[in-house]
């Protein structure tokens, strides 16, 4: 059997090669990556294209006024927002910064809104057993989005990694926190 980048569960994750800095409060992960092959941001977003839409990701590119570069969806309950940014170091050395938020889908939030409307005028209305049902299915569904998300944000941080490999950008910092930036800047 086969696996896509779209059937998380039988997706064999690998072990995390660049240590994640994880914002809960922001919902959101970095990676940070270092070249000296002179890689723009552009490029990086293409290859992370590239090896998603043959899986069947909707992506929405940023057409300049958001404050992410793509938006890619699972479904129709969540979706990643990533932002790349590059600093220039001189010639062709960069680092390029990813942020990854992982955001409910318009829809979801609609959904969500429209659970709670519906309890309140359960409520309102006298009725708390439907209430109570619709609050159950509410936390159920919230449950399922949540992990929706999760599993959205480790199939990115797949992606990410699989192009880093191939384009040879060295992760800033490692899962053994040896900075590979540094020993990279000190070798040239």
């Amino acid at each position: 059997m086969t696996q896509t980048l779209t059937q998380a569960e039988l997706i064999k994750f690998d072990s995390p090669a660049s240590r994640v800095n994880i914002s809960w409060r922001d919902r959101a992960y970095e990676l940070s990556y270092w070249t000296e092959t002179g890689m723009e941001k552009e490029n990086l977003l293409q290859k992370v294209m590239d090896l998603l839409l043959p899986s069947k990701y909707f992506i929405a590119m940023d057409q300049g006024w958001s404050d992410w570069d793509l938006e890619i969806y699972q479904g129709i309950w969540s979706k990643v927002q990533l932002k790349v940014c590059t600093e220039n170091h001189g010639g062709n050395k960069r680092v390029l910064r990813m942020r990854c938020a992982l955001r409910m889908s318009q829809f979801a939030t609609m959904a969500m809104v429209g659970y709670c409307l519906f309890t309140i005028l359960a409520i309102v209305l006298g009725m708390p057993e439907i209430a109570t049902v619709t609050i159950a299915v509410g936390i159920l569904n919230a449950a399922f989005i949540l992990y929706q998300n999760f599993q959205l944000g480790r199939i990115l941080y797949q992606v990410l990694e699989i192009v880093a490999r191939r384009v040879k950008l060295l992760p800033i910092q490692t899962t053994s926190n040896k900075s590979v930036r540094e020993s990279a800047i000190l070798q040239s």
